[in-house]
């Protein structure tokens, strides 16, 4: 009977340290405008940013909002996905779309540099992430 227990400890101990690590569904990007990622075959592309968010020490009546543009293109059909943060109404930091057969959750994780007033604005970029559904 001792003998089984230990082999079942044994045995049971080596299961544990078999065990495969999940691979990551979640991918994050940074874009700048007009810089695609290959995802697969398909390529997502950034193709512009508004931002009319309230600047940083400003006294605004409302806070504004970011929208990120991105185009995806896989077998020769686009997608255009307009993301946002800030008061965006009906339109949201996350949408569902299909890259190369395969369902995707796209999501707006910031829009930077955020408006500083009247000084000279940096390039625009914005971080997203791409979860597999």
């Amino acid at each position: 009977m001792k003998k089984l227990f230990i082999l079942y400890t044994v045995l049971s101990l080596c299961a544990m340290g078999c065990k495969k690590k999940m691979e990551s569904n979640t991918v994050d990007y940074e874009f700048a405008v007009n810089t695609s990622k290959y995802i697969g075959t398909s390529t997502l592309k950034l193709t512009t940013i508004s931002d009319s968010r309230c600047p940083i020490n400003a006294n605004c009546i409302r806070m504004g909002e970011a929208k990120a543009y991105f185009s995806i293109t896989s077998n020769n059909t686009v997608q255009d996905i307009t993301l946002c943060q800030g008061e965006c109404g009906a339109l949201g930091n996350t949408a569902d779309v299909t890259i190369n057969g395969a369902r995707y959750s796209l999501k707006l994780i910031d829009v930077l540099p955020y408006p500083q007033g009247l000084q000279k604005e940096n390039t625009k970029t914005a971080k997203v992430q791409l979860t597999k559904i």
